[in-house]
């Protein structure tokens, strides 16, 4: 029971240190932060935050790796969750209901389940929503690259981090879907899996760290950045759309409120998607 405790403690003592470390980062810039600073922050003394930590920097690179992954995660589980939403009925909803037999009922017809571009377009969208209600998230990605980049860490950090990134990229949150779209049709054939999701993942981060610095109420139903981040959305995909429609508007997210909320006109071969279906989309 003691060490039960004990266990507890450190990681509560830990979590502390790094939520007090990502507050005042963001508050004062990394420059202005000293370990005293986040012990006092935190509630504990130098010795446990030595106990956890070699370096300040240690903390900072802590803060970045958590909110990376808990992004990624956020953005993923959107991904899932769209990749489970098929088989529904539109028009009238029969005996069988949402969810109900896959074969339709008398006044009903089936939507077609839910394509990779289906699924990248509900991914992206929700990244969008994620990053402007975590703008402070946004923001100490940003700063703290830009810190790094004019303050280069030490050898073990900078491993140690690009071991981290190595493994994200391995497996990206973008692949399933990103997969499953090249190989149903509804993306380009032609497309590399990592240049692509590294190509989505640069073009997305860097509008949406502009966005975070944004005034607006990100919770406001007539979000300004929720609209230019859709029609941004709209653009990406309009480069990677393949042959096979999507079920939803997948390039024209942006053309309307409706499209952040992932409601969209459905699309025929052949009409317009609001981008090039040959367009390269490179970075």
């Amino acid at each position: 029971m003691s060490e039960t405790w004990h266990r507890q403690r450190k990681q509560h003592n830990r979590e502390e240190l790094i939520a007090a470390g990502r507050t005042l980062f963001l508050k004062r810039g990394f420059a202005a932060v000293a370990v005293k600073d986040i012990c006092e922050q935190a509630g504990v003394s130098r010795v446990t935050f030595y106990k956890h930590f070699e370096s300040i920097d240690e903390v900072g690179f802590e803060v970045q790796m958590e909110a990376l992954a808990q992004m990624a995660e956020q953005v993923r589980a959107a991904g899932e969750q769209a990749a489970a939403d098929s088989g529904g009925s539109a028009g009238p909803i029969g005996p069988g209901g949402p969810g109900g037999p896959v074969e339709a009922l008398p006044g009903e017809r089936l939507l077609p389940a839910p394509t990779g571009a289906d699924r990248l377009r509900a991914m992206l969208l929700a990244w969008a929503a994620y990053a402007d209600c975590n703008r402070d998230s946004m923001k100490f990605i940003l700063l703290f690259d830009l810190h790094y980049d004019a303050y280069p860490p030490g050898d073990r950090l900078r491993e140690r981090y690009g071991a981290f990134i190595a493994e994200q990229k391995e497996r990206h949150f973008l692949n399933e879907a990103l997969s499953a779209g090249i190989e149903d049709g509804s993306l380009r054939l032609d497309l590399d899996l990592r240049e692509t999701g590294e190509f989505i993942f640069t073009a997305m981060m860097g509008l949406l760290q502009k966005l975070s610095l944004s005034a607006e109420d990100p919770y406001s139903p007539d979000s300004g950045s929720r609209r230019i981040a859709a029609r941004f959305i709209g653009l990406i995909l309009g480069s990677l759309l393949g042959d096979a429609p999507a079920k939803g508007a997948a390039a024209s997210a942006g053309d309307s409120p409706a499209g952040q909320q992932g409601a969209a006109p459905e699309h025929r071969r052949g009409e317009s998607r609001g981008g090039s279906r040959n367009g390269r989309g490179d970075a």
